[in-house]
């Protein structure tokens, strides 16, 4: 789907027993879950809304526990950038135990993008949305106990144009807040990436960020071994007068973190991007690593 050159979607879910996940906090004399969405914009798109009627959390046995909303939410996922976040659940009791999975309840008939020419487009789970948006990761919540993760929507590869429908295919991941670390970095205007300056209206930048340290960049391709681990938009601060582009929810570790103009990756295809030489992050727990270009 070139046409929209779709980039992340960060869903930031949190869970925690006294602090969030992804945005989810527990109280200090309870043990309670708040859920948090959180989201980068997408280029090519003016929103990109989908509509949420509950959430689901499973233990090793028995029905899910449900939380049913008391109308469905409605959140347009571009609005909700960097640290922003809306909350699903805001510390609602949740017995103390041992969990499979989290599902995001979903209304697609509610749930829709909308593109740079203003055409409004459906949002549409294959599979049905009977099932919602399952996310598989075991975790545990001790009485009384903080937990915090968050989940990871990639929205290069969640949403893809196929027989002129936007096929809505979630691509997440779960992270435990109490060790997350960020990165962030600044570009000046005059930069120039994969040969055209940043400031192009054609370039669209974006920061791919893989993990390990001296990672060969490569656009998102079904066939490629390596595959950036999150991507960032890069947007002009006209408060400095550079580009400045921020990756949070990231796992300690090493990273290689390079730029492309990006609007032509279709995660579906190999695409002969340009990417700038990669630069090595180390990222540490609860903490913010700059990377700066040049």
């Amino acid at each position: 789907m070139k046409a929209l050159g779709l980039y992340r979607l960060l869903a930031g879910l949190s869970l925690l027993g006294a602090a969030s996940l992804g945005g989810c906090r527990w109280s200090s004399h309870s043990t309670t879950l708040t859920l948090a969405l959180a989201d980068t914009p997408v280029d090519g798109a003016q929103s990109v809304v989908v509509t949420f009627t509950g959430v689901q959390v499973q233990g090793v046995s028995g029905a899910p526990i449900e939380y049913a909303f008391a109308a469905p939410e409605a959140l347009d996922l571009l609005q909700l950038q960097d640290d922003q976040y809306a909350l699903l659940l805001d510390d609602v009791d949740i017995p103390a135990g041992k969990y499979q999975w989290i599902r995001l309840m979903v209304d697609m008939s509610r749930s829709n993008i909308t593109l740079a020419d203003g055409s409004v487009h459906p949002l549409v789970i294959p599979s049905g949305d009977q099932t919602g948006l399952k996310l598989v990761s075991a975790f545990s919540i001790g009485s009384d106990e903080q937990a915090v993760f968050s989940v990871d929507f990639d929205l290069r590869r969640s949403i893809t144009l196929a027989s002129g429908t936007y096929d809505f295919k979630p691509a997440m991941r779960i992270v435990d807040d109490g060790v997350a670390g960020s990165i962030e970095g600044y570009i000046p205007p005059t930069f120039s990436v994969g040969g055209m300056m940043i400031s192009d209206p054609a370039c669209s930048p974006a920061a791919y960020i893989y993990s390990g340290f001296n990672v060969t960049p490569v656009d998102i391709n079904p066939s490629s071994a390596v595959q950036p681990y999150q991507t960032a938009d890069v947007f002009f601060d006209p408060g400095n007068g550079q580009y400045h582009y921020g990756s949070d929810y990231l796992p300690p570790g090493n990273y290689t973190v390079a730029l492309v103009c990006a609007a032509g990756d279709n995660p579906s295809t190999v695409d002969a991007l340009s990417f700038t030489a990669g630069k090595n992050a180390v990222v540490s727990a609860d903490s913010l690593t700059e990377v700066d270009f040049p």
